[in-house]
């Protein structure tokens, strides 16, 4: 795990450095490549930072929480279900929140701060609630 904001940010750094040409701002406040994977470890250490938002191309309601996010200025870093590991990664994350193995989930998954959304309520109720716990913690 990543020990402090600054570890954080030189990751970052790295994987600016790693990927130029894949990595782009998609907005001002989203980090997005067509090929960046993370593992288990790395999603934890990073989500303790900024949201992680696992989303799947056409899929409508990961179109609502990006454009969610992008209006309410919540960086987040969003990570593209159609490579494999990134859906073995999100499914290992959504488990372990469920406490099982044997899991129904919805698109988009978000894990921040040890806490994993993966669809167990409405999207909106979910997104409302969560830009009220970000901006409460001094965040905006």
């Amino acid at each position: 795990m990543w020990k402090s904001k600054t570890h954080f940010l030189l990751m970052m750094i790295m994987i600016t450095c790693i990927l130029p040409k894949e990595l782009e701002a998609q907005h001002h406040n989203v980090i997005s490549s067509d090929s960046l994977t993370l593992t288990l470890q790395q999603v934890d250490s990073i989500s303790q930072f900024i949201p992680v938002m696992y989303s799947n191309k056409g899929c409508g309601r990961c179109v609502t929480a990006a454009r969610f996010f992008d209006e309410k200025g919540i960086p987040y870093l969003k990570l593209d279900l159609a490579l494999s590991p990134n859906g073995m990664v999100m499914y290992q994350l959504a488990s372990r929140a469920a406490g099982k193995t044997n899991i129904a989930i919805m698109y988009p998954v978000v894990a921040y701060k040890g806490v994993v959304y993966y669809g167990e309520y409405p999207l909106n109720e979910f997104l409302e609630k969560f830009a009220g716990e970000y901006t409460s913690e001094g965040k905006q």
